[in-house]
């Protein structure tokens, strides 16, 4: 485990020495960006830094709306509701759904959404799934998934649904927390690469922290599971997120661009530079994984930090991950992969 001592970016210094940072996400690089931290510093000016309330008070921000609002259009879904943390809306969107009907999952799911005690682990492959929900006479059902695994960075494979028969109904709920922001012309996520059949609807839930930079999580979908999110006791009795961070969301779009483009660049520099390598593998994601298990040690001995640990448990087996941002210069790239051929 390596102690920071300050934020991470582009570097981080510890002991006063500077590391190049592949670590952590922030995909975007937005904590190190000076127009990003002055429309935080305006929004706390504004409104402060806390509005400690519960979200069903009779004198509710506007902003908050705004922000939703937003977050609908972003994802082309009739609705949204914002809550203090992407865990937070993950499982309520897990619990509102299967108030209704089973949930089931598979991997990858992340633990907020699936180790829930009304989620239900599907076992067998899909075709003999859906031959037991015949035979239970059990044609709606929600299930849930990760949109991108981030160990190891990958995206899931959502064919399976391409084909689904028309007797089945499924809600599908998907943790885009690893690629809203970044992924899609606009940052829309997910949404820009899913082509889903009539017979399955897409409810969205995700940390906007990963690539926004924000301390908050949102649902996104139709009217009628929003509505139901904004009655469950994990919205009408939370606080709100910090409303500078609502505001900055709404102020911020250019900036989210211009990140956004230098991420895709740094993301095709580096897969550039790894093309004809065999130690390391990208699937198009700011995860890039590395197939040498003395790496990361041998990194930091070279002032290079990258990400190398068990997920979702500590005792899971060590995945080395290159996590790139938009911070990140040709010149940082150019290093981490020379010293990578070098071992």
């Amino acid at each position: 485990m390596i102690q920071l001592e300050q934020k991470p970016g582009r570097t981080t210094i510890i002991n006063e020495k500077e590391y190049l940072f592949f670590s952590g996400y922030s995909y975007l690089g937005l904590g190190c960006h000076e127009d990003f931290l002055n429309l935080i510093h305006e929004g706390i000016e504004k409104y402060g830094v806390v509005y400690p309330s519960s979200r069903i008070s009779n004198t509710p921000l506007q902003l908050y709306s705004e922000f939703e609002y937003a977050l609908a259009q972003l994802t082309n879904k009739e609705a949204a509701a914002v809550f203090s943390s992407g865990f937070l809306s993950a499982r309520t969107a897990t619990q509102v759904v299967a108030h209704e009907m089973n949930v089931y999952y598979r991997y990858p799911a992340h633990p907020a959404s699936a180790h829930h005690h009304q989620a239900i682990e599907i076992k067998t492959n899909w075709d003999d799934f859906l031959d037991e929900r015949r035979q239970h006479h059990e044609f709606r059902f929600g299930l849930i998934a990760d949109s991108i695994n981030p160990t190891p960075g990958s995206f899931t494979d959502f064919s399976f649904l391409y084909n689904l028969p028309k007797e089945f109904e499924i809600i599908l709920i998907v943790d885009d927390s690893h690629g809203i922001g970044w992924l899609g012309t606009n940052g829309e996520g997910i949404v820009s690469k899913l082509q889903l059949p009539s017979n399955v609807e897409l409810l969205l839930n995700f940390s906007l922290s990963k690539a926004f930079h924000l301390n908050a999580g949102a649902i996104c979908g139709t009217a009628y599971w929003i509505d139901k999110a904004k009655q469950h006791i994990n919205f009408t009795t939370s606080t709100p997120p910090m409303p500078a961070l609502a505001h900055v969301f709404i102020k911020g779009a250019s900036i989210f661009q211009q990140q956004r483009n230098q991420l895709h660049q740094n993301l095709q520099y580096l897969q550039n530079l790894i093309s004809n390598s065999t130690f390391a593998t990208n699937e198009g994601t700011p995860v890039f994984v590395v197939h040498k298990a003395s790496v990361a040690p041998y990194l930091l001995q070279n002032n290079v930090i990258i990400s190398s640990f068990g997920y979702p448990r500590p005792e899971n087996n060590v995945v080395n991950r290159i996590v790139v941002n938009a911070l990140h210069f040709k010149s940082d790239l150019e290093k981490l992969v020379q010293l990578i051929e070098q071992l």
